[in-house]
């Protein structure tokens, strides 16, 4: 007769948890061997930002992964299955200076501050993700803070400046002054409003008593007003063109131009162009090569180009309407429902975009839209429907991708350039990783100009540009050229990845490595294997 097994009463799986997890790490259950036989299943598995602790979302998509990566090994398949993390950006340095109460303008203890906080966070994040039963190779772990990650991150971006494709220049970009830094146009996005429209008169140069009415729900803009624009087929205004009218406030007189592209139906179909309102006065500016006029700063405030000067954004535009109400010129003022364009990206900001134009690094992107394209009709997607979300997104681009960021906690861009003639000084791929504001540049004067002010660049990237590498990272780029072969080059690359960032993280990784790794054939080099949508809000559950 069987002997029958006493079960405690209570079950303790505390207890039962650490003995298989302790099982597991002495048997080596989940440790990868690259030359293990059969097919190797790479998974460049979605790198978290560790600001925090992994909430329910994270444990889901991992659980999922998770799945794949075990049915894949049931198969008799050869599993690669890092582990990384996000270490830089916003999530971070927001968290650290809430909690610690540091300024980042204290550069060296904000940085310690960022690592002390990020190390913290993996250290439970690796906790959690062990007590799930998360099958990973923690050997395998790599993090974007560190110097070796640095280091591939800032060797492609000398690549992208050797090919000619990161540059330095001013041009207006989306600019939160709230985080103060700019954004690139993937973490940007629309929120509907209920605002006002203004409708304001301008008086018609050397035409006395003569007005012409502009609708706008910007006012606090006028002092950057730099043309005003109708449409050539509007026959209210046949006799307008050429002329000037007199912005008030700022007592400068600007012309009046025609272009077809004005909405007839929007307001009075009189449209001013600020520098810089929205991307259509960017356009135009350029269009028309027009005086570019900045009145505020980084932070938000009016700056000496304004009559408003130290006040916010929203006070100059309530004391504007008070004067111009106070001259005369509000003809009325309307209720209107429209969508502001907003730093959507981070749920804790929200703030309404500005367009800034201050020096920035760019990496171009435009002219590979195509071929990122034609990439993904070649790899095979799971739900195939979201595919879509990427094209649409390479169809759509009109700007080239901003890469610098305003902040401190990130991976330093390494490079110096002239405070004349902003020539720039690239370092030499052996020094690399460098911060070019703690080293001496590679110069005492200028090679063009003879200028000695050389300097270091102090903005950092932004973290796409960590993170759009990490299947090169994971499979040891640039260190050990034969793992790099088998993990990367010829195995089935699997990258399950939210819908949510399909426009980021997907986009720029194709991008990315399609330049970096000189092939752009996906038909045998598979970079994305299986894109797959593992967000809630693709409808699957």
């Amino acid at each position: 007769m069987a002997q029958e097994t006493e079960y405690p009463k209570r079950f303790k799986f505390n207890d039962i948890q650490k003995k298989w997890m302790r099982y597991w790490r002495e048997e080596k259950i989940y440790d990868f061997d690259i030359d293990q036989k059969g097919t190797l299943f790479s998974i460049d598995t979605p790198p978290p930002f560790v600001s925090g602790s992994l909430h329910m979302g994270h444990i889901l998509n991992h659980s999922w992964i998770d799945f794949v990566a075990r049915y894949h090994k049931m198969k008799g398949e050869n599993v690669y299955f890092p582990q990384g993390f996000d270490c830089h950006g916003l999530p971070v340095e927001l968290a650290v200076a809430k909690n610690y109460g540091v300024s980042k303008d204290n550069r060296e203890e904000f940085l310690k501050k960022c690592v002390e906080w990020v190390n913290n966070n993996i250290k439970n994040m690796t906790k959690q993700l062990d007590e799930l039963g998360y099958s990973t190779d923690w050997r395998y772990t790599y993090r974007t803070m560190d110097e070796e990650y640095k280091r591939k991150v800032q060797i492609s971006l000398l690549n992208f400046y050797e090919k000619g494709l990161l540059y330095r220049e001013k041009f207006p970009t989306h600019f939160c002054v709230n985080c103060e830094t700019s954004v690139a146009k993937a973490e940007v996005g629309y929120k509907e409003e209920t605002g006002k429209l203004w409708y304001i008169k301008l008086s018609l140069v050397g035409r006395e008593n003569e007005y012409v009415t502009i609708a706008t729900t910007r006012p606090e803009y006028m002092e950057a007003c730099v043309a005003v624009l109708i449409n050539p087929n509007d026959d209210r205004y046949y006799d307008l063109s050429a002329a000037e009218v007199r912005l008030p406030i700022a007592n400068r007189d600007v012309q009046i131009y025609m272009n077809e592209k004005v909405d007839m139906n929007f307001g009075t179909g009189v449209v001013y162009v600020c520098t810089y309102g929205d991307e259509m006065d960017i356009k135009w500016k350029l269009e028309y090569d027009l005086n570019e006029i900045q009145i505020f700063t980084e932070n938000g405030r009016m700056n000496e180009n304004s009559k408003y000067k130290g006040l916010s954004i929203m006070e100059a535009r309530k004391q504007i309407v008070k004067d111009l109400e106070e001259l005369g010129l509000i003809e009325k003022i309307d209720d209107y429902e429209h969508s502001i364009i907003i730093h959507s990206e981070r749920s804790s900001c929200r703030t309404p975009i500005e367009y800034l134009p201050v020096y920035q690094w760019f990496i171009n992107v435009k002219d590979f839209t195509q071929e990122i394209i034609e990439s993904a009709d070649l790899m095979n997607w799971y739900p195939k429907k979201h595919k879509l979300r990427l094209l649409d997104w390479a169809n759509g681009l009109d700007w080239n991708w901003v890469i610098s960021r305003q902040r401190v906690f990130g991976t330093p861009i390494p490079f110096w350039y002239c405070g004349e003639c902003n020539e720039i000084f690239p370092p030499k791929k052996e020094d690399l990783p460098i911060d070019p504001i703690k080293i001496p540049p590679p110069f005492e004067k200028c090679p063009k100009c003879g200028s000695t002010d050389i300097i270091g660049e102090k903005d950092v990237c932004d973290c796409w540009i960590d993170s759009s590498i990490s299947p090169l990272a994971m499979s040891k780029w640039l260190d050990d050229d034969d793992f790099f072969k088998k993990a990367y080059l010829e195995a089935k690359v699997h990258r399950p990845q939210g819908y949510e960032i399909i426009r980021t993280w997907l986009f720029y990784t194709l991008f990315r490595c399609k330049i970096l790794t000189g092939n752009l054939d996906f038909s045998f080099i598979f970079l994305v294997h299986r894109a797959i949508c593992i967000s809630p809000i693709c409808g699957i559950s």
